[in-house]
């Protein structure tokens, strides 16, 4: 139960938004970072996903190259995407799928691609630490400070946790298994230190990198999904966060930019760099990095 508070529920949410979400209420372009260039969507409209986004386009800290459109997706669950999703996702040419979520999640929400042939990779795992932060919500007295120290104990426990996970992501890039597209339930939190990893290794400033981070709390409604009604039959898988204030939903839903720099912090912190994460916790080659930037940057035109 403890994992449907924080993996499930707190992220799971963003699948009860996705069909009150359409292509009219997709963000509209012009809430791009200014390193965006105007002339592409960042956001891919769906009917069953409203987080599914290019994460290319960002400038470089120089200013002198940018991260190729149409080569690195990230998105929430693609369990709700109907056949009208499915033709214009088969259009990304998507190559290779990297499932971040746990086994209990996959079976809960299972994904039926039919976006044509994918290199699709997940790990089974069982995580503990959910608890840590079912604990905090039920602890009498907890305060919306309580609640955002424990999600930002989750971020920093990511880099090792998911450490697999994200090697693989990078491995795949350097093989040239793309276009790739990375995703958990949500696309806030697992997928949003994973490309926060890929684009600071390509060499994205890292305020770049928080902004397209906080670009899930337009892309999904997730504190509308956490007060929205009960089903009118069976279990509801999300009563327990029904039953909590709105003030302590909020920080479990935000995608704070807070959060992503806990993850940083403790990576600087346990090996110097997010460079130095990539290339010892990872174990991406140099020749790999280079391949990947090679493929993955153009100039800016």
């Amino acid at each position: 139960m403890l994992r449907m508070i924080l993996i499930a529920s707190v992220t799971s949410l963003a699948l009860i938004t996705a069909p009150a979400l359409n292509a009219s209420a997709q963000p509209a372009p012009q809430s791009q970072s200014p390193a965006v260039a105007s002339a592409h969507s960042r956001f891919v409209p769906l009917q069953g996903q409203s987080n599914f986004r290019d994460f290319g386009g960002y400038r470089t800290a120089d200013g002198k190259q940018q991260v190729r459109w149409g080569e690195l997706y990230r998105s929430g669950s693609l369990a709700r995407l109907t056949d009208d999703d499915y033709a214009a996702v088969a259009r990304l040419r998507i190559a290779a799928v990297v499932d971040l979520r746990a086994l209990s999640e996959r079976a809960a929400e299972p994904t039926r691609w039919r976006g044509g042939t994918i290199d699709a990779y997940a790990k089974d795992y069982i995580s503990d630490t959910d608890q840590a932060l079912g604990k905090v919500l039920m602890s009498p007295g907890v305060s919306p400070q309580a609640v955002q120290a424990a999600m930002a104990e989750f971020y920093r426990q990511m880099p090792e946790q998911f450490a697999d996970q994200y090697a693989e992501i990078f491995h795949r890039l350097a093989a040239r298994n793309q276009p790739l597209l990375i995703h958990c339930t949500a696309g806030k939190d697992r997928t949003g230190l994973a490309a926060a990893l890929v684009l600071l290794t390509l060499g994205v400033q890292r305020e770049t990198v928080l902004s397209d981070y906080a670009l899930t709390d337009q892309a999904a409604s997730l504190m509308a999904a956490a007060s929205a009604q009960p089903p009118a039959s069976g279990e509801d898988p999300y009563a327990f966060l029904r039953r909590l204030p709105a003030t302590l939903v909020t920080p479990l839903m935000r995608a704070d930019p807070a959060y992503l720099q806990a993850a940083f912090a403790r990576i600087e912190a346990d090996y110097g760099s997010v460079d130095a994460y990539v290339q010892k916790r990872l174990g991406v080659t140099n020749a790999e990095l280079a391949l990947l930037r090679a493929r993955l940057l153009e100039p800016v035109a």
